[in-house]
């Protein structure tokens, strides 16, 4: 099976996956049900959205993506993008603090999981650049010139893109335990590595333990989705999450917050990113969750959200900047 199509988690799995392939223990029937299974959980989740919403579909060069737009669409925007395979209820716990000051888009990542579609699905970003260009056609269909802009996992990668190769279209990023940033250690290519090539479902079983933790909440949100969302390969395509040099990462001028969590296992160390966080980002600010995981926006959202609010609180662009209603 080719590396595009293969298995969805927010981890750097898609990295190993995607150089060296993998081979699926799904049948046909199997995926088709995985996939039908993972769009219930989704719209289960929407269905208890906290907040009143608008379900709005974006017109891109590589397809429509779909965004979950809510709060007073006269206030600065807030735009979420998901952890990889998480999809954009991801977001359900943050909305509502969100949403008080802000119009909150929630997008769902073109190529991944979720309400977002590919026209061709040989035709998707590549690389960074190539994700930021998309995210730019989503602002343009939105209506927005510049954002705040939130980013769990995948998601942080997607967003330091835009920061780079879009300075103009970000006011300010938050970064969930980013991808990009940590470099990728040898016990987590090992374990990678170990899956792609020689899939059990024990391996699958540790793989998702790994990523998303044991908090109650985590495992609650996420390990039904994701178990059934490994089986549905066919319908992924994404980049891998390169880890982003010193002198991209140099080139963010936006305010910088970055949160990390203690017991995140994707990301491992959080000091050791915070340090070349510091070293590379110009205007960074580094927080450390220590109880925290991956999944930090479900695991800790009262924590999460405050933070969000007060960062964003700051220097607040004028209203009349958000996107379309």
């Amino acid at each position: 099976m080719k590396a595009a199509m293969i298995l969805c988690v927010p981890v750097l799995v898609v990295l190993v996956i995607l150089v060296f392939g993998c081979r699926s223990t799904a049948s046909v029937d199997r995926a088709v049900a995985s996939e039908q299974r993972v769009l219930q959980i989704y719209e289960a989740r929407l269905e208890q959205w906290p907040v009143s919403y608008e379900s709005l579909q974006v017109a891109t060069s590589f397809g429509n993506t779909h965004v979950i737009a809510c709060g007073d669409a006269a206030n600065p925007p807030v735009v979420l993008i998901h952890a990889f395979g998480a999809g954009a209820t991801m977001w359900a716990a943050n909305v509502e603090d969100l949403a008080r000051d802000h119009r909150v888009y929630a997008i769902d990542v073109i190529g991944d999981l979720g309400q977002s579609a590919l026209d061709d699905p040989k035709v998707y970003p590549r690389d960074g650049r190539a994700y930021s260009s998309w995210l730019t056609e989503v602002f343009d269909g939105l209506g927005i010139e510049a954002a705040n802009v939130v980013g769990s996992s995948m998601g942080g990668w997607i967003t330091l893109n835009l920061a780079i190769h879009a300075p103009e279209r970000v006011d300010r990023i938050a970064l969930l335990g980013p991808m990009g940033i940590p470099p990728v250690t040898l016990k987590v290519m090992i374990r990678l590595l170990s899956l792609a090539l020689f899939p059990t479902e024990g391996k699958k079983e540790r793989l998702i333990d790994w990523a998303i933790g044991d908090h109650p909440a985590a495992v609650e949100t996420y390990g039904e989705y994701l178990r059934a969302a490994m089986d549905c390969a066919s319908r992924v395509r994404v980049a891998p999450p390169k880890k982003l040099s010193e002198k991209e990462l140099a080139r963010i001028n936006a305010p910088t917050l970055l949160i990390l969590g203690g017991k995140d296992g994707p990301i491992g160390d959080p000091d050791r990113s915070a340090r070349r966080a510091k070293r590379t980002i110009p205007n960074v600010t580094v927080e450390i969750l220590p109880d925290s995981g991956h999944m930090m926006s479900t695991e800790a959202p009262e924590v999460v959200n405050a933070r969000l609010v007060e960062f964003f609180g700051e220097d607040m662009p004028p209203a009349g900047r958000g996107g379309r209603s």
